[in-house]
């Protein structure tokens, strides 16, 4: 199901005791309209009971085990530190889960004992921890989920558009190599939101064109997973004429060199490997990054709402898209940090512009 599917709707089920009033109105004030984008023209306007600050603030992960992640959870504690943002915040938590559903709502169980007044989320599941978000919201707790977003409509979601994503990279694949040819799928960790969705959206392309054969392999969104499994893609194939990868991009690239191919375009993700190795050999990219200021941006959010502002209930954060004739050093690649680094570090609309070496000297 696609996010902006299940939204349609979803005001008339969500509880009265967390929403203000606002349910009926589709109406967006112009102050900071450009930053808080409703997802479509059926979202709903809602809000939350005000709070004095400072707020206690949680934030939890489901996967720490690939760099947009790490860099997510290293964002979120620079933005904590901001001078107008520290004195809202008392304490800012956060928690990883590795991936395991049932860890996660042990985490979310934790923190509704202890009393946090808003939880930001990237969840292991889209609908494996509903129960617990609910739980949550009925305490008296705002839930903002970003990322891998969940389908309850209790929580506020932030996110990037994961099938447009998907979709367009497909797109972008076909009109490189026409209306056949193989392709490898290079997916992200698997039965989460976002590979789902991104998944979809691609296969919404290609399946128009049955003469595109695709392979499927999972590189968890991880440089040398990607790497390890696009390697053992090219051992067993006679080759492939594209790559569609959700994540790991440098690692893809290393793998086709290895094996001594010819790197083909690639509709691919913000990885700053992946950005400078395609200005410097020349070969086709669509890079469209999920930006790891989605946690900075999900605590604004929850600071905005905690102080009585009203917001979508579902906001569509734009994308941050990189063809091979824009690429630029220092602007949305950097030869000074790691290939591994995922270059896509700021909202701009949101005045969420971070640095990337501040990122890495942060600590997780």
């Amino acid at each position: 199901m696609r996010r902006r599917d299940f939204l349609v709707g979803a005001a008339g089920t969500i509880g009265a005791s967390w929403l203000m009033g606002s349910i009926g109105s589709l109406a967006w004030a112009e102050t900071d309209a450009s930053c808080f984008r409703p997802w479509d023209d059926q979202t709903r306007m809602i809000s939350w009971p005000k709070k004095n600050p400072p707020y206690n603030i949680a934030l939890s992960n489901s996967y720490i085990g690939n760099e947009w992640r790490s860099e997510m959870v290293k964002i979120a504690r620079l933005y904590s530190e901001r001078d107008a943002v520290k004195p809202l915040i008392k304490k800012l938590t956060i928690s990883s889960a590795g991936n395991d559903v049932n860890a996660q709502i042990a985490q979310i169980n934790q923190m509704i004992l202890s009393g946090v007044d808003a939880i930001v989320l990237n969840a292991a599941s889209p609908t494996g921890l509903n129960s617990t978000i609910d739980r949550a919201v009925n305490a008296g707790i705002l839930v903002v989920s970003f990322d891998n977003v969940v389908t309850t409509p209790k929580a506020v979601t932030v996110n990037q558009d994961q099938f447009e994503m998907g979709r367009r990279w497909a797109e972008f694949i076909v009109k490189q190599i026409g209306d056949s040819g193989n392709v490898l799928m290079v997916r992200g960790v698997a039965g989460t939101f976002v590979d789902n969705e991104r998944y979809k959206g691609g296969r919404s392309v290609f399946d128009k064109h049955p003469q595109i054969r695709t392979t499927d392999v999972y590189g968890n969104w991880d440089n040398g997973t990607a790497q390890k499994v696009t390697a053992d893609a090219l051992a067993s194939s006679s080759g492939f004429d594209a790559v569609w990868s959700e994540g790991g991009e440098s690692g893809i690239v290393r793998a086709f060199k290895q094996a001594g191919a010819k790197v083909p375009p690639i509709g691919g993700e913000g990885v700053n490997g992946f950005r400078q190795q395609a200005a410097q050999d020349g070969f086709p990219i669509l890079s469209i990054g999920q930006s790891a200021a989605l946690s900075a941006m999900s605590i604004k959010v929850a600071l905005q709402m905690l102080q009585g502002e009203q917001m979508p209930q579902a906001i569509s954060v734009p994308f941050n898209e990189v063809a091979s004739a824009n690429l630029k050093e220092g602007v949305n690649y950097f030869s000074n940090v790691p290939d591994s680094f995922y270059a896509a570090i700021s909202i701009p609309a949101c005045d969420l512009n971070f640095d990337a070496q501040a990122i890495l000297n942060q600590q997780i």
